[in-house]
C-alpha cells in the first residue's frame, strides 16, 4: 500500500531527504546530515541540499558510492532485548550488538530507538523511514512504558515529583510522566513508569535525580505495541493488528 510519504506529488517525485528516509537509511534528520556532508549522490552529482526531488523510478541515487533503493516490502519486527547487548551495530570493543540477533534482516531494518546495555525489553525495528520518525520525534508524543526495580522505595511525593518532572543533568528536565509503585521487596520496590519522550538513558536519569538507583530495567510497551512473553532474545514480525495500532498512532498507511 502507498503511504503519504512515498507520493508527495503527483508526478511520483520525492524531497531527497524523505527518499532516504523511506528508504530505511535512516530518520529524517540523520539523512539531512548525511546529505549535508557530501555522502549522497542523485545520477552521478553530489547533492549537499535535502530539498533536492528525484524521482525513485529514474534517478540513480547513491550512498557512499552504494545504490539505494525504495524497499520492495515494509519490514516491521519486535525483538526483545537482552541485557548486555548493544543497540550500536558497530562497536570497537567486540560487544554483542543487535545485529546478531536480527539474523536475516540484519543490515535491512534500523532499531526505533536505542536501549542502553543494562536495559533489556521491548526494541522495534523498520525499513520504513518516515514511521521510524514519528515514533521517535518528541511531538508525537508516543508513550514507552518500563517496569523498573528501585532502591530506596520512593515516597508517594517522590512519586508525585517524577510525575512532574525533574531536572535530570545536562540542562534537560524529564516530561510528564505516569508512575505506578507495584510492589515492595525489602528496601526495594518494583514501579512501572510511562514517558512520552526518548531522551538518552532518561528512566535511570530521572530516578537518580531524586535519589534513587535503578537495579534493573525492562522495557514492556512503546507507542502501544506490547512486549507479552517474547522470549529473551527473540525476534519475530509484528502481526496485521499491531500493524494496524503504529498506522493509527502515527497516521501513516502501513
Amino acid at each position: 500500500m502507498r503511504t503519504k510519504t512515498r507520493a508527495p506529488r503527483d508526478d511520483g517525485s520525492l524531497r531527497l531527504s524523505q527518499f532516504l528516509a523511506a528508504s530505511g537509511l535512516g530518520s529524517r534528520r540523520s539523512v539531512e546530515d548525511l546529505i549535508a556532508t557530501g555522502r549522497i549522490e542523485v545520477n552521478a552529482q553530489t547533492i549537499t541540499h535535502p530539498g533536492h526531488r528525484v524521482d525513485p523510478a529514474k534517478d540513480f541515487v547513491r550512498f557512499d558510492g552504494e545504490r539505494v533503493r525504495l524497499p520492495r516490502q515494509w519490514i516491521y519486527l519486535l525483538m526483545n532485548k537482552p541485557e548486555g547487548v548493544i543497540t550500536t551495530r558497530e562497536d570497537e570493543r567486540g560487544r554483542t550488538s543487535v545485529d546478531e540477533l536480527l539474523g536475516k534482516f540484519s543490515g535491512r531494518v534500523v532499531p526505533i530507538g536505542r536501549l542502553d546495555r543494562a536495559t533489556e525489553g521491548l526494541l522495534l525495528f523498520s525499513n520504513h523511514g518516515e514511521l521510524v520518525h514519528r515514533l521517535l520525534h518528541p511531538k508525537f508524543r508516543q508513550p514507552r512504558t518500563y517496569l523498573a526495580w528501585v532502591a530506596p522505595i520512593p515516597s508517594r511525593p517522590l512519586i508525585d515529583e517524577v510525575e512532574r518532572g525533574v531536572q535530570i543533568g545536562h540542562g534537560e528536565v524529564s516530561g510528564p510522566a505516569e508512575v505506578q509503585l507495584l510492589s515492595q521487596k525489602g528496601t526495594s520496590a518494583r514501579v512501572r513508569i510511562t514517558l512520552r519522550e526518548g531522551k538518552n538513558r532518561e528512566v535511570r536519569r530521572i530516578w537518580k535525580a531524586v535519589g534513587c538507583k535503578v537495579l534493573s530495567l525492562r522495557r514492556v510497551a512503546y507507542a502501544g505495541i506490547v512486549l507479552g512473553d517474547l522470549p529473551v532474545g527473540a525476534v519475530r514480525a509484528l502481526s496485521p493488528e499491531e500493524i494496524a495500532i503504529l498506522s493509527q498512532r502515527t497516521g501513516l498507511a502501513l
